[in-house]
């Protein structure tokens, strides 16, 4: 393994590419006003998955692409509206098992690096039988200095504190505010010794795979992921211990929520993104459990940062497949197998093709480990289904490019960063040997 750059080198490589997902603004749709702009379905590449389709037509263990799966979801095809970008599970808040969030990352020129998320819920949906004690909002900002020192970490509070819009982005927790409209976004607040007001502009379209949702079997449990911004210019300020400084660089904005803990459908996944040049890419492989037919669910994107061009929107296990290798030790004891250090996405639509590789560089920049000391109802719930552990893992990654798409080519080398969330680790590779210390920051999950 090559050796692992330093988190500021790291950092400014990937400003590039805003670490995640030109021309000022989105590209609007023909009969599209203020608040809809092009989704997924208007881009190349952006074809449907083959999955089932339960009773009443709706796509199921699958990204939802039929007429009554948009109908369901009060969707249009191919444009994305303000109100996805709301409170989408407002109207059952109470339940414990529904979660949603709201999250952000931005990369400065200089090497700074934050991350803005408010929650619904402690968790995240990646513990089951979560409980009445689990259900209260919390807030993850954290910035992190060129040199890797952190500031900030997690809060939770009382439901008095929080607010949002189910029509628009409007959230408001505690002394923290994230609010936008799809084109422009603002994150702004101060706890503690960390405060932040940055700006967040899209250069390129917001992606919605089909739906978005994933209907698990033939129920109502699911699961849903929308792209809002894969890629924009960040500007603003941050403040660490009383001192102010400017913030220029890139961002991203996403956001996740479903109404049964990831668990109980979810073997495992991994994500990436990142950037080569102008291109920014972002790729997910999600594995649904034995009971959901151990489908595989992927998605592939890549866009022309500089022109604004989408040059692939994929989700279709047809045109996208990843392939996971080179496992490695882990550097926590507490992690019992090794896990796999490389992810390669292959893209292939016809006479198009792209390939794009993610490569662990050994420096961890999150993990979580979680249930090490579960409920007597989790450890049950564990039992049934058979999960021995939880963890979730982000490292910072080398990516490789080779692209032939829409009358573009490309090749060459950036960097990103590629997650891993796992809900029991028999699928893990064994452990082959000891681990090295790597330095980790606070523990928050995307």
């Amino acid at each position: 393994m090559p050796e692992a750059p330093s988190r500021r080198a790291f950092l400014r490589g990937s400003a590039a590419a805003g670490l995640a997902g030109a021309v000022p603004g989105l590209t609007l749709s023909a009969c599209a006003g203020p608040e809809r702009t092009v989704a997924a379905a208007a881009s190349p590449g952006a074809v449907a998955p083959t999955v089932g389709a339960p009773t009443g037509g709706r796509t199921s263990n699958g990204y939802g692409r039929t007429a009554a799966d948009y109908a369901h979801a009060g969707l249009t095809p191919g444009t994305v509206q303000q109100w996805e970008d709301g409170f989408r599970t407002a109207a059952d808040n109470d339940e414990p098992n529904v979660f949603e969030w709201w999250y952000s990352d931005f990369t400065g020129a200089d090497g700074t690096v934050v991350s803005f998320t408010l929650s619904t819920r402690l968790d995240d949906g990646f513990v089951p039988e979560p409980g009445e004690a689990g259900r209260r909002p919390k807030s993850a900002v954290i910035v992190t200095d060129p040199d890797g020192t952190g500031h900030g970490g997690v809060q939770s509070y009382d439901w008095a504190e929080f607010s949002s819009s189910t029509d628009r982005c409007d959230v408001r927790l505690g002394p923290y505010t994230f609010t936008g409209d799809l084109k422009t976004y603002r994150m702004k607040g101060r706890s503690g010794d960390v405060g932040v007001d940055l700006t967040l502009t899209s250069l390129v379209q917001p992606f919605r795979p089909g739906t978005g949702i994933i209907y698990f079997g033939d129920t109502d449990h699911h699961f849903g992921w929308l792209c809002v911004v894969p890629y924009g210019t960040a500007t603003g300020t941050v403040t660490v211990n009383g001192k102010q400084r400017a913030f220029t660089g890139h961002g991203y904005h996403d956001r996740n929520w479903g109404n049964r803990p990831f668990p109980y459908s979810v073997e495992h996944w991994r994500w990436g993104r990142g950037s080569v040049g102008a291109y920014s890419v972002i790729g997910a492989d999600l594995h649904l459990r034995r009971e959901y037919g151990s489908a595989v669910v992927p998605v592939f994107l890549v866009d022309d940062t500089q022109t604004g061009k989408r040059l692939a929107g994929a989700y279709d296990t047809r045109t996208v497949t990843a392939t996971e290798s080179a496992p490695v030790p882990y550097d926590d004891p507490a992690y019992p197998r090794d896990y796999c250090s490389k992810v390669h996405w292959a893209y292939r639509d016809g006479a198009g093709k792209a390939d794009f590789t993610f490569t662990d560089t050994g420096q961890r920049i999150v993990s979580r480990h979680y249930l090490s000391d579960p409920t007597p109802a989790q450890r049950s719930a564990l039992d049934r289904l058979g999960i021995d552990e939880i963890w979730y893992t982000r490292y910072a990654t080398t990516n490789d490019l080779d692209l032939d798409l829409a009358g573009t080519r490309a090749t060459g080398t950036g960097a990103g960063a590629l997650e891993a969330a796992q809900f029991g680790l028999t699928g893990a590779p064994p452990r082959t040997g000891g681990s090295t210390a790597r330095p980790s920051a606070t523990p928050t999950p995307r």
